[in-house]
């Protein structure tokens, strides 16, 4: 019975704990945007991948994995549906590279700015629901958490 208070009396609570904070505020905010986006058959990691490859066409796989934090293997299980559809071409780095880079395809770039307007309506309406200064306060502080 001792070892068992010992442990109890070491458990954080709910508010204190930081990975309970930030996965719910992550389902929060995912399930406000995924509302604004189901319009155009996107989800929000979705949109974030079209976002990068929009703004990086040709970044390699490794890059990619690095900007978005994701693993090599969860990456080319959310590009395989995009890529099967005709969202996504991957190439060669470089002529007889093993590194992929990928690009969106005519296709990618018609949905991606087609979505762009409903992404526009979910940053609104986050920002007023956190106020236009915390926002941009709370994503550099998230931000700089993946550059430490």
């Amino acid at each position: 019975m001792h070892t068992y208070t010992a442990i109890m009396s070491h458990i954080p609570s709910l508010p204190s704990c930081n990975v309970f904070a930030l996965r719910q505020a992550t389902r929060f905010v995912s399930q406000l945007y995924e509302r604004h986006l189901s319009p155009a058959g996107m989800t929000s990691s979705q949109f974030t991948l079209f976002s990068v490859l929009h703004q990086l066409p040709g970044v390699t796989m490794s890059k990619l994995a690095e900007l978005l934090v994701m693993d090599r293997t969860s990456l080319v299980r959310a590009i395989q549906p995009l890529a099967r559809d005709g969202y996504l071409a991957n190439a060669p780095a470089a002529p007889g590279s093993r590194q992929q880079a990928l690009s969106l395809t005519a296709a990618g770039r018609q949905k991606y700015l087609a979505a762009l307007p409903l992404w526009e309506a979910a940053q609104n309406e986050y920002e007023q629901l956190l106020g236009e200064k915390a926002a941009a306060r709370l994503r550099t502080e998230l931000m700089r958490i993946t550059q430490l």
